[in-house]
């Protein structure tokens, strides 16, 4: 009984920590060994803008693309569609109400076993404008 207590308020400080607007602050690619990260701010990096009913806006260079999310456990979170469709998952290494840190295990490029591709993204707490 205790585990799940710890299980379920983990999760809604988790929900409460990602609702806000938050900023694309580096992008880290891994793939079969080799590392390469992105960290040069300019206005194609997205700001994402977690609702507390669960919608996300996306914006980038004046455009805003809607869709939803969901914590489906305290480590997890998936982006879906209109129809619910998950469309994109990632995996929760760090979030708290200032920092945010998402990995993405993607496909290989090549056949073969003993391949690992992945990609971090960190982000950190925005101000909305007029804030």
């Amino acid at each position: 009984m205790i585990c799940l207590l710890v299980f379920f308020t983990g999760c809604s400080s988790r929900e409460k920590d990602i609702v806000g607007l938050w900023r694309t602050d580096s992008i880290a690619n891994y793939v079969n060994g080799f590392s390469f990260t992105n960290n040069t701010k300019d206005a194609h990096w997205s700001y994402f803008d977690y609702r507390a009913d669960g919608t996300l806006f996306q914006r980038r260079k004046g455009e805003y693309r809607k869709s939803r999310y969901k914590l489906v456990s305290a480590d997890s979170l998936v982006y879906t569609d209109s129809t619910g469709k998950v469309v994109n998952g990632y995996k929760i290494l760090d979030l708290n109400d200032q920092t945010m840190v998402l990995k993405k295990s993607q496909k290989p490029y090549f056949s073969g076993k003993n391949q690992e591709l992945y990609e971090i993204r960190y982000f950190s707490k925005a101000v909305p404008k007029g804030k």
